[in-house]
């Protein structure tokens, strides 16, 4: 009798040190899963604040950048000295394509007028985003320039159309030149852009000039 209550009792004795286990593991369990979630909060908010900072960043970056600043008085006399100019080269071009004996001069016409009909264009839709008013009409000095060589005709033509081409484009180069350092970035690109341009044409004027003269 006295040996069957000891086993009763080693019995109860080893079903309550297993329960203790269990409670003991669910409270560490808890407590893995409590410390865990901690730590990734603390990771989460992190990555959030680190996120947070890089975002902000490229916010303060774009505020930052400089705008292109708006066209002041030397820039509004370039662009509408510019345009007169170009709208001249267009209906010297076409002059030249007419009225012009050597091959060579009609063919430099014709690339004045596809050339400088693009660069018109372009400098157009920039006076037009500027809010600069241009006229229809050319400049003073530029009409004369039309003027003195509608009465040419044959090799007076050539010769007079060449030197004056050559002597335009030096002048017209050197604007450009003081142009591509405008702070505002539009007519600064426009200039800079088109004086590769004026160069070649400059380069085949001066040749040319050289061959109608003789």
């Amino acid at each position: 009798m006295r040996t069957k209550n000891t086993l009763v009792l080693i019995m109860m004795a080893g079903l309550g040190f297993a329960a203790c286990n269990n409670a003991s593991n669910t409270s560490s369990a808890a407590t893995d899963s409590s410390g865990n979630t901690s730590a990734n909060m603390g990771a989460n908010a992190a990555g959030a604040d680190s996120n947070s900072g890089a975002t902000t960043g490229k916010a303060g970056d774009s505020a930052n950048a400089a705008p292109s600043a708006a066209p002041d008085t030397a820039d509004i006399a370039f662009v509408r000295k510019a345009a007169s100019g170009g709208m001249l080269e267009v209906q010297l071009g076409n002059m030249a394509v007419s009225n012009g004996v050597s091959p060579s001069v009609k063919k430099f016409g014709e690339m004045m007028i596809t050339d400088h009909t693009q660069a018109n264009t372009n400098l157009k839709t920039i006076a037009q985003q500027l809010q600069i008013n241009l006229s229809d009409s050319l400049l003073p000095a530029h009409a004369h320039h039309k003027q003195m060589l509608s009465a040419a005709k044959g090799s007076a033509f050539d010769k007079a159309y060449m030197k004056m081409m050559v002597e335009d484009h030096k002048e017209d180069i050197a604007d450009f030149q003081k142009a591509s350092n405008s702070k505002n970035s539009m007519i600064k690109n426009f200039a800079s852009e088109t004086l590769p341009v004026l160069n070649k044409h400059l380069d085949s004027a001066t040749a040319i000039a050289g061959r109608v003269k003789k």
